[in-house]
Order: structure tokens, then sequence, then C-alpha cells
């Protein structure tokens, strides 16, 4: 305990001017000196404290001043707004008091002169190796004096009783034993804690090169997408435009007006995908939490994909649990119901089944989108939900694919508080499920839909009809 105790002691931290955070130099230094000051004044009460008690009324007056001096240290540097000007009070304060106890303990016969060496060791880690060069010099003088002043027979006097000498020397020594590793430690402390710092932006800034990298990449991957994916397109409608203007046939001009059509739409969605990627990326997404019945939202996105399975003669298949509430944004849960109906449909060859496939688990609501396409390997799933991903599966009906979608789907599920997964095996299909939370069941529903068994296949329109049957008795 009594160790615990010190380790905390020598780690605590005075509080030092905000604005000698900035640089990280002095940041340390006004630490260790705070530091010090308090290790100096702790140790001065001490010694102050035994003084008294054995009647060294001088040595105790002497350490009182030096302490309050050492304690006034976190104070002081805000005043003098300098690191360097509270080390050097330090210095001067520690130089003082021991020339002040030698000469009230019989200068080299006393203990005081051995302290009175710590100062230049206290001066190099307080205030750096210029000054460290003076104070060894004023010290050595200091002590030179001392020391001629004995050897030319003019001793200094002892003034305390001469029964306490042994005591006092003993004390005196040990003390030193002590200051010297406390003083250690706190310069351990302080150049761990440096280290620490030091290590941590380094690593900060070894993640910010590794962003700049990434974000690199993907600047040179959007460029390329947007030169490939819009360029064709483009090529497409001007083509077809310039059909329109020397054709006179309505027929052809029918025919270029749908290319047209579908080669902008393919624009627009590959411009959309961009900015929600970009969007999502810098933190502009803010989803709005709200409830919202999820089985309706379910097959209204089914009611939307209809066109695009009839074209491809893909079955599209809907089993919807009525009046599954969910807490999550209608918005961000459309997209991504949109994207993963829209993306098994692209990837499904003709005369085959997507189903789709609302239940309830636990706290959560569960769509399961599951096709009958070429499946996804190992490596591509590992990949799957990366930004500008190519996976080995290509449309089967010339769909474009920008590699973002998948993307934006993790992303907008996550900042919903859900997941998405995949579930496949190659050449077996593949299994999309997004899990959002369910709204809590003791909070009053605004509106009650008609319960069905799980396993029935229901449609919007039978929902929606629900609904207005609910609303009109409730009205």
């Amino acid at each position: 305990m009594l160790k615990a105790l010190g380790r905390r002691a020598l780690q605590f931290d005075p509080p030092i001017p905000k604005w000698m955070e900035d640089d990280p130099e002095t940041a340390r230094r006004a630490h260790l000196t705070a530091r010090f000051g308090l290790l100096g004044s702790v140790f001065g009460i001490g010694y102050a404290a035994f003084y008294l008690g054995i009647g060294h009324i001088y040595g105790a007056l002497i350490i009182l001043v030096c302490s309050g001096a050492f304690s006034s240290i976190p104070a002081v540097m805000p005043r003098v707004k300098r690191v360097e000007t509270a080390g050097n009070i330090l210095c001067l304060t520690m130089a003082f008091g021991f020339c002040a106890l030698c000469g009230v303990e019989g200068g080299l016969h006393g203990h005081a002169i051995a302290w009175l060496m710590t100062v230049p060791l206290c001066a190099l880690l307080l205030v750096g190796r210029r000054m460290a060069h003076t104070w060894v010099v004023g010290v050595f003088v200091a002590a030179a004096l001392i020391a001629g002043l004995d050897l030319a027979g003019r001793t200094m006097p002892v003034l305390f009783s001469r029964k306490w000498e042994p005591l006092v020397s003993s004390a005196g020594y040990l003390g030193l034993i002590i200051f010297m590793y406390a003083l250690g430690l706190i310069f351990e402390n302080s150049r761990a804690r440096a280290f620490g710092r030091m290590k941590k932006a380094l690593e900060e800034l070894a993640a910010t090169n590794e962003n700049l990298v990434r974000l690199n990449q993907e600047k040179n991957e959007f460029l390329g997408i947007a030169a490939h994916d819009l360029k064709n397109p483009l090529s497409v409608i001007l083509g077809c435009a310039e059909m329109i203007t020397i054709c006179n046939d309505p027929g052809i001009t029918g025919e270029m007006t749908e290319k047209i059509m579908t080669a902008s739409t393919r624009m627009r969605n590959l411009i959309s995908d961009l900015l929600d990627a970009n969007a999502i990326e810098q933190g502009k997404f803010a989803s709005k939490i709200e409830r919202f019945d999820l089985s309706a939202l379910v097959c209204e996105c089914v009611e939307n994909n209809r066109t695009a399975s009839d074209r491809k003669n893909i079955t599209l298949s809907l089993g919807a649990i009525p009046g599954l509430w969910a807490k999550a944004d209608k918005a961000a849960a459309m997209q991504i119901l949109d994207n993963l109906v829209s993306n098994a449909l692209k990837f499904s060859p003709p005369f085959t089944t997507v189903q789709v496939h609302a239940i309830p688990e636990a706290n959560n609501l569960v769509v399961m989108v599951r096709d009958e396409g070429p499946g996804l390997s190992e490596e591509d799933q590992k990949k799957l939900f990366g930004k500008f991903t190519r996976l080995t599966a290509r449309p089967t009906g010339g769909e474009s694919s920008t590699g973002l979608g998948l993307s934006i789907v993790k992303r907008l599920a996550e900042a919903m508080h859900g997941t998405v997964t995949c579930s496949s095996m190659l050449g077996h299909g593949a299994t999309f499920s997004l899990r959002l939370p369910a709204w809590p069941k003791e909070e009053p529903a605004p509106l009650t839909v008609m319960s069905a068994p799980a396993a029935e296949t229901i449609s919007f329109a039978q929902i929606k009809a629900q609904a207005q049957n609910q609303s009109r008795r409730q009205a």
C-alpha cells in the first residue's frame, strides 16, 4: 500500500498554464518543474518537523522558507511566463537553502554540503544544459568558499544541541538517497509520458498517412470509374441524339429515346452513389430515427422492382409478417432494401427466383434477400462491402455496377445501429440479411396492422388495405 501511495504521489501532476501545453518540450519541462516543486515542499515539511522536534529552530525556519518557495512554483509559472525562469527560481531556492544550512550546521562537517551538490543535476533537468553550466560554476564557487573557510580555520557554527548531531547527519544523508531516487523517478515518469505522447503522435501520423494513401487510391479509382462509366453512357447519348436529328422513322426515334433514357439513368445512379459515398465518408449523413412499418416498406420496395424482375423473367417472391415496427431511418432503410433487391435481380439469371422475407428476431427485425445467382467466393466475401469493389460475378443483363452500393448499404445500416451480412456459397446463390432495431413493444403503436401467419405471402396492396381499414375503425 505504501508503495502504491508513493507511486501515485510521484505521478501526481500539479496544474500548469494551458499555453504551456502547446509545445511538447515546454509542457514536459513545465510538468517536471511543477512536480519537482511539490517533491521539494514535501521533503522540506518533513525535515522542518524533524528540526523543530530536536529544537533546531534556525534550520527549521530556513527549510520552511524554502518549502514555501517550492510549493508556490505552480502559481509562479503563469506570472513569469517562462518555464526556465521557474526552474531557475527552484535552483536558486535550493542553493540558498543548502548554503544557509551549511552556515548553521558546521559547514563541511554537516550534511547540507552534500545536498548542495544536487543543484547542478536539478538545473540540468529543469532548465537545460546551457543554464546548467552556469549553475555548476555557481555551486562550485559556493562550495569552494565553504571549504576555504573551514581550511582557514573559520569553522561554521552548529546551532543545535551536539547530542543530536549523529541523528541529524544520518537523517540528512539517508534523506539525500531517497530524494535522489525520487528525483530520478519524477524524471523517468516525465520521460515515459513524453515518449508515450510521441508514440501516440507517431501512431496517429501513421494512421493519417495510411488514410491519405487510401483516399488517394479511392480518388484514382473514382477518376477511373468516372472516366469509364460516364464516358460510355455519354457516348450512347450523343450517338442516339445524332441519330434522332437525321432520322425521321418513329420506330428508330423511339428506340434511340429509350437508349438515351437508359444511359441517363446509369449516369444518374453513378453520380448519386458517388455523392452518397462522399457524404457518408465526410460524416454528413445524419439518420432520422423514427417508427415505421418495415413490412409495408419491404412490400413497397418489392413492388417498385416488379418491372425489373418482369423484364428479366425473374420471379420476385415476398414473405412478410405485417406490423413489424422498426426503429430506424425510413428513407435510409428504403435505400438499403432497394439496393439489395436490385442487386439480387441484377446478378440473377433469367427464370430464377428472388425471395424477400421480413421476420422478427429477438430485439431486431430481419429482412432477408435471397437470389439464385452464381454466389460469391470466399475471396469476394472478404471485400464485399468495400468501396469501388469489383467482384468476380458480373450482372447477367448487361447492367452497370459502380462498386459503391454495398459500401453505402453497410454504412447506412451502421448509422442506424443495424447490420448487413451476407451468406453465400459459390454456385448456390447469396442471401443478404438486413437487421434493424425493433421499436420497443411497451410503447404504443400509432397504427396496428392485422397479423398474418409467418409463412403467408402478402402484397403491398393488401397491407395498405388493412392499414386503411384499421384507420377507419379507429376514426
